[in-house]
């Protein structure tokens, strides 16, 4: 199946991606190559590129040249009037959420553009307190509102990291229990296989196959804790959900040496 539009996970790896090549550079001119598809020209000394933004659906660089439009649209000058020759010094994503920040300039003479990518999609332009000073589209639901010289609600978006660790200090105490199961079977595990490799040297001759099939083991591959734990955490790097697994293993009296491993 064709991907349609950006997943959150998607947002994340695309932010990585792009980061290295657009933080630094100036916004020479935006485009609008129609109503929701829109073309940041970007360049530093030596370099230059084209950022596209797609409210609702993506963002990437392109080498593509795509038809302009011939007049720009109220809402391009307004960008252009806001954004033209200023340095991109920040690309983020707002929380697990499938927003972009794109930050211009810094301090109080900051300008954001974020770019929505769900549902209908959006590009809000905002001064450096995130009031909206432009946007293609008002959205509200029960709680926010988006919409002209209101605040945009960044506590939403960020609010997916925000875990209330209290109420899940059970679930945390079984994740540890289980991590140090796991270390000790693992321990077990080792001393049998050493034990078994010093029988096969000394025990000479061949076995039945039916002895063969007496004592093997079965092996049961769990998944490792980490990968759990990136699973209920998707927006998470693998590497800070074992540091994660290490350091509350460490603080609960049961340090690891390698929490890859469990």
């Amino acid at each position: 199946m064709v991907k349609t539009r950006f997943s959150s996970l998607d947002v994340r790896a695309m932010v990585n991606s792009i980061r290295p090549s657009v933080v630094g550079c100036k916004l020479s001119n935006i485009y609008d190559i129609n109503s929701k598809v829109y073309l940041l020209k970007l360049q530093r000394k030596g370099f230059k590129c084209l950022l596209l933004l797609e409210s609702g659906v993506r963002f990437h660089l392109t080498d593509y040249h795509r038809d302009k439009s011939s007049v720009p649209s109220n809402y391009t000058m307004k960008l252009r009037k806001h954004l033209r020759n200023r340095r991109l010094t920040s690309v983020s994503q707002l929380g697990a959420d499938r927003i972009v920040d794109f930050q211009f300039s810094h301090g109080e003479n900051a300008f954001h553009l974020l770019l929505e990518i769900y549902v209908s999609g959006n590009l809000i332009l905002t001064d450096h307190e995130y009031n909206i000073l432009a946007l293609l589209r008002v959205h509200t639901d029960q709680e926010t509102k988006v919409a002209m010289r209101q605040v945009y609600p960044l506590n939403k978006a960020m609010g997916l990291l925000k875990v209330p660790v209290a109420e899940f200090a059970a679930e945390v105490e079984e994740l540890l229990d289980l991590a140090a199961v796991r270390a000790e079977n693992q321990e077990i595990q080792e001393i049998e296989l050493e034990d078994e490799k010093a029988a096969k040297e000394k025990k000479k001759g061949g076995e039945s196959a039916f002895a063969k099939r007496s004592r093997k083991r079965v092996n049961h591959a769990a998944m490792p804790v980490f990968q759990l734990l990136h699973k209920l955490a998707p927006f998470a790097d693998p590497v800070l959900c074992a540091s994660c697994i290490s350091k509350a293993s460490e603080a609960a009296g049961r340090p690891l040496q390698n929490p890859f491993k469990l």
